[in-house]
C-alpha cells in the first residue's frame, strides 16, 4: 500500500509540475507576443501568475502531501438520514 500512496504523490506532482510549466510557457509567450498592446499583457501575466500557483501547489503537495492526506475521514450516511435533511433544508427556505 506504501508504494501506491508514493506513486500517487509522484504523478500528482509531476501534473501540478507540469500545469505550472505551461502555464508559464504560454504566459512568457504572450507576453513576449503583445499583439494588442495591454490586454494581451495582462493576459500573459494571469498565466505566469496561475503557473507560478500550480508550481506552489505542486511544491506544498510534496513537501505535505502526507499530512493534508491523513487529515480526512470518510464516514457514510444513510441515504434517509441525508434526504431528511434535505427536507429540512428545503422547507426552511421556502418558509421565507
Amino acid at each position: 500500500m506504501r508504494t501506491q500512496k508514493r506513486l500517487e504523490k509522484i504523478s500528482t506532482t509531476i501534473s501540478l509540475l507540469g500545469l505550472a510549466l505551461g502555464f508559464s510557457a504560454l504566459g512568457l509567450l504572450i507576453v513576449a507576443k503583445e499583439h494588442d498592446g495591454g490586454a494581451s499583457i495582462v493576459g500573459g501575466i494571469l498565466g505566469i501568475l496561475l503557473g507560478a500557483a500550480f508550481l506552489i501547489a505542486a511544491c506544498l503537495h510534496w513537501k505535505c502531501g502526507d499530512q493534508i492526506q491523513g487529515g480526512f475521514q470518510v464516514e457514510e450516511v444513510p441515504a434517509a438520514e441525508i434526504v431528511s435533511e434535505m427536507r429540512q433544508a428545503t422547507g426552511a427556505m421556502c418558509s421565507f
